[in-house]
């Protein structure tokens, strides 16, 4: 077994301002060139009233006093489509009296 003397430590940044310096040193890599001109894409979700002829109107729900967007048959006065659906306002009806009746809950009633 041989026992050797440590070489002196070569000059140079050490501890932190060795970090900092191999970070700028290090070789950044390059981005891939844009691709070409695509398209637009299509919106996900359509509505047409326009062929049939209904009429669109916006409502507030007066449960959830959110704001509604129906379509409406001119002939009959039906509902053909809206957003958000009849069984969302329910639930949401049903979520905002579930948190009133839970809030109320955790009142003191000693005065």
């Amino acid at each position: 077994m041989d026992i050797r003397p440590l070489n002196a430590t070569t000059p140079g940044p050490q501890g932190l301002d060795a970090l900092a310096a191999t970070a700028t040193s290090a070789v950044t890599q390059e981005t891939a060139p844009a691709q070409a001109a695509t398209p637009p894409l299509e919106p996900a979700v359509k509505l047409d009233i326009a062929p049939t002829g209904d009429k669109a109107r916006y409502i507030q729900d007066p449960d959830t006093s959110a704001i509604v967007f129906q379509v409406v048959d001119p002939n009959s006065g039906n509902v053909v489509e809206q957003l958000p659906s009849e069984t969302a306002l329910r639930n949401r009806a049903y979520d905002a009296a579930r948190e009133s009746h839970a809030a109320a809950g955790n009142l003191s009633r000693i005065a």
